[in-house]
């Protein structure tokens, strides 16, 4: 085994806010529970095995005793979440940025060159296109980087940036999936750790913006959003570079050319080669870095078929590990990197123990088996405390971002999908790497939802005979039949909820949209009939916005337009489509409005505006906290107090920074003592400025104090808390009416 590095010290300091007294309290919790788990599997073992039905007994309780060892994964992995700061970047380093395509769109991949040229930090972009296409050459040549392309595909993504390797000089390689688009500041917040020279690749958060795919959840008057992806990206990767274990996720990442020279490039024998190349750079003694910050941002799928064939291709690529890289026995590796990597690979064994549990209920009722005896009392409370003491601690260790009841459901659309994964990949079948498509969904096929139709189905079935059962007197174990019906009632609903889910309405639009705030003036009409005012455009892509106007416009009709993208003032025309008649406060209109006539300039101005200013605002609002109490004990371990304020609205309302030359924004929060919104520079705390609020009942003047200036996107985006200046005068009439309607 090689010497294995001196950990780093690269701006890392616990993620947690609270410090090492919180790192504590979160490793006594996750110590307690595995400690009640271990209990609770030696009182199953030892008393509770029904031997009358054997192999359904041991079946349920090896799903159980996977339920230990994953959780036991996840909390070595948990242990101590990192949050690094990034260091200074030197100036002169020679930086080649990857897009290797295949079948994607040409206005897909335009997006993420744009995205790529206008980093800041000098570099050079190449397109590497595996298709082939005379269009992608095109705009190679019109946007100005490098196209790349090969005679033979072999080994697919991997071979094709093994190839560009071999072509460009870079010391420096910078991946980007084809529908990644980074942040003009991503190389500025990475390139500085590759100061220390035994570090091989810096990883970044994967992230989604197609926020209307089934994969994401919201609420947006708890300004909370849930994506599958979260716990892993933004917690669990921080923690596993407190072990030097984070790995390279095949996007969003930098990588130190000479370290892929030396372990041959990146890794062809697995599909997944990301995970692969990392461990092969692990064993030759290299590290990695996690910045967990978001920097860049892809496309999620939008349907189940696509859905299930990306994770059909990661769960078969990661098992596959364990034949050509062990990291159990592989030499080269720490132990926390082997228990690590191991749980990687193991967390895609998920599906075969969630098969077991979602048929365990109506197996017990159809036949009559039970894995548990005696189903008793004494059994219950134990199984009840272990229960809770379960969920409590994944809650808590999940920092907001575990969701059990979301997990549960996206195991419920996943469990038979992984479960073949796992038998494929174990009868060692050829994988083929497959791309996912991207764009608009494709509805779902009924054979697509047999595995979840077939749980709904039995759930029913079992849940009719049981109480056939109790009925007629067939059975007197009333506990037992009491408990089989609850859970064949939690997993038919789980199974309700993904049929729902994957069935709605799909999203048809071919461009995402970006929702967020921006100020837009509108004028419509003609002679007396003429509407105009400043309105918010709620959502917006080159395309199109969706337009929450005070003044009703004519449907079907042009509308002048003035776009304020930051320091940009775009004018343009656009066509009034329809008028969306749900609203939620009075005196407020929304349109769909269609952009007519943009130039291919305007457009990609619109995209890097999106990207570059309203997302990671969209983000920053959206971003996860803490349950109460967590915040509760953190602030006990901190001696801080809870500060209490009043409650501050919803309400996305147009404003003015009045000045010379005024600022047009949008508001994000508004409450009678003050409001938030964000602006393109920074301002300072304890200024005063004057503004004016266009809402539905009027004109609201006013001057504030700027309370705090927090940089949400680097040197482009800043989110300004401030508070009115008594008196209001009039507008306080008009402030109240707000409050009092919502948002």
């Amino acid at each position: 085994m090689p010497p294995q590095p001196e950990r780093l010290d690269l701006g890392q300091r616990p993620l947690t806010a609270g410090g090492v007294a919180s790192v504590r309290y979160y490793q006594a919790v996750m110590v307690l529970t595995i400690a009640v788990y271990l209990y609770y599997l030696a009182y199953r073992l030892l008393y509770t095995i029904n031997w009358d039905a054997p192999t359904f007994s041991l079946l349920f309780y090896y799903a159980e005793f996977h339920g230990c060892l994953s959780l036991f994964l996840y909390f070595f992995q948990m242990w101590h979440p990192l949050q690094r700061t990034p260091p200074p970047v030197p100036p002169g380093l020679r930086v080649d940025v990857y897009i290797p395509t295949y079948k994607e769109d040409v206005s897909l991949v335009r997006k993420t060159v744009l995205g790529c040229i206008h980093m800041a930090y000098p570099h050079k972009t190449y397109i590497l296109d595996d298709g082939n296409r005379p269009e992608f050459a095109a705009l190679a040549a019109e946007l100005g980087c490098a196209y790349v392309t090969r005679r033979e595909r072999a080994h697919a993504k991997a071979g094709n940036m093994n190839h560009a390797m071999s072509i460009s000089d870079g010391d420096f390689i910078v991946v980007f999936d084809a529908d990644y688009v980074p942040q003009p500041d991503f190389l500025d917040k990475t390139l500085g750790y590759f100061t220390d020279e035994k570090v091989a690749f810096v990883q970044t958060p994967q992230n989604y913006y197609n926020v209307e795919s089934f994969s994401f959840r919201f609420k947006f008057e708890k300004r909370e959003k849930w994506n599958e992806g979260d716990m892993f990206y933004r917690l669990m990767m921080p923690a596993r570079d407190y072990w030097n274990a984070a790995f390279f996720a095949g996007t969003s990442a930098v990588i130190r050319k000479r370290a892929l020279d030396e372990i041959g490039g990146f890794a062809t024998e697995t599909i997944t080669e990301d995970l692969h190349t990392s461990v092969r750079l692990c064993k030759a003694g290299w590290q990695g870095v996690y910045h967990n910050e978001l920097l860049s941002s892809g496309l999620a799928a939008t349907d189940l078929k696509n859905y299930h064939i990306q994770k059909l291709r990661w769960a078969e690529g990661n098992i596959s590990l364990l034949f050509a890289d062990n990291p159990l026995w592989t030499k080269g590796l720490t132990l926390p990197q082997r228990i690590c990597f191991f749980a990687t690979v193991f967390g895609w064994f998920i599906g075969l123990p969630k098969l077991i549990y979602f048929s365990t209920p109506a197996i017990m009722l159809l036949t009559g088996w039970y894995p548990i005896f005696p189903f008793n009392w004494s059994f219950m409370w134990r199984y009840a405390i272990f229960l809770a003491v379960v969920i409590m601690s994944i809650k808590i260790v999940g920092r907001g971002q575990g969701r059990i009841r979301e997990d549960e459901i996206y195991n419920m659309m996943n469990f038979f999908v992984l479960s073949k994964a796992v038998v494929r990949a174990l009868l060692r079948w050829k994988s083929q790497f497959i791309v996912t498509a991207k764009g608009a969904g494709e509805a779902v096929s009924l054979s697509a939802l047999l595995p979840q139709l077939t749980i709904i189905l039995l759930g029913v079935t079992a849940i009719e005979w049981g109480a056939l059962k109790w009925a007629y007197g067939v059975s007197h174990n009333g506990l037992g039949l009491g408990i089989g019906m609850f859970w064949s009632g939690v997993n038919g609903y789980l199974a309700c909820v993904v049929v729902a889910t994957v069935t709605s309405p799909l999203h048809r639009r071919k461009e995402s949209r970006f929702l967020g705030g921006l100020p837009v003036w509108y004028e419509a009409g003609e002679g007396e009939r003429v509407a105009s005012g400043l309105g918010i455009a709620t959502d917006l892509n080159e395309d199109g916005i969706a337009l929450a106007t005070f003044s009703a416009l004519p449907v079907g009709e042009l509308v002048k337009l003035r776009l304020y993208l930051g320091s940009r003032v775009m004018t343009c025309n656009g066509v009034v489509l329809y008028i969306n008649r749900s609203t939620a406060m009075e005196g407020v209109f929304r349109y769909g409005v269609k952009f007519a006539d943009l130039s291919r300039e305007d457009k990609d101005a619109i995209t890097e505006f999106c990207f570059s200013r309203m997302l990671p605002a969209f983000m920053n609002r959206f971003d996860v906290r803490p349950s109460p109490l967590t915040r509760f004990v953190l602030a006990y371990y901190d001696r801080r107090q809870i500060k209490r304020r009043a409650k501050r609205m919803e309400i996305s309302l147009p404003m003015i920074l009045r000045g010379d030359p005024p600022r047009y924004t949008v508001t994000e929060d508004i409450s009678i003592g003050g409001l938030a919104f964000m602006v393109t520079s920074p301002m300072v705390a304890g200024a005063h400025a004057p503004i004016t609020l266009v809402t539905p009942f009027g004109r609201l003047d006013a001057e504030i104090e700027i309370r705090n200036c927090r940089e949400v996107a680097t040197g482009r985006s800043y989110r300004v808390g401030a508070t009115f200046v008594e008196p209001l005068g009039p507008s306080l009439k008009i402030l109240a009416q707000l409050c009092e309607t919502g948002h």
